[in-house]
């Protein structure tokens, strides 16, 4: 089994197989669950973090290809995240998430490229990447 999981990767480097890695920022450990069962079940791999100095780290540490990014988080505001992820992460895809839809404003006004509103399902968390180009 080691064997063919070592041939399957250097396949994947050798035909030059990107997969796509994604960055759950959400205070809810239960929506971060819900979103990466649902993306790694399409081959996305994701990464959870649960406040803006954990979203912080991870950014720091790793390249993402989108950013699902809750609005109300124990430190702040998801959308004041925004400008660092432009920054770090140039290219990637920010979704802003919350229950609360007056926030779609303020966080389309941050410069987010989606707005996700809660509760959520699977559907509308793949028709959110689809209207973004991200899948098909």
């Amino acid at each position: 089994m080691r064997a063919a999981s070592a041939c399957a990767n250097r396949l994947n480097r050798i035909i030059g197989v990107v997969k796509m890695k994604f960055l759950l920022i959400d205070d809810e450990t239960e929506i971060c669950f819900l979103i990466r069962k649902v993306l790694e079940r399409i081959g996305i791999h994701c990464d959870m973090a649960h406040s803006l100095a954990h979203g912080r780290e991870h950014l720091g540490r790793g390249t993402y290809h989108a950013v699902f990014l809750d609005v109300h988080l124990p430190d702040g505001k998801g959308y004041q995240l925004v400008p660092e992820i432009r920054q770090s992460q140039p290219g990637a895809h920010v979704i802003a998430m919350s229950a609360v839809d007056n926030e779609r404003a303020h966080a389309e006004g941050s410069g987010v490229d989606y707005f996700l509103p809660k509760p959520f399902d699977k559907s509308s968390i793949l028709g959110g990447l689809q209207a973004l180009g991200i899948i098909a």
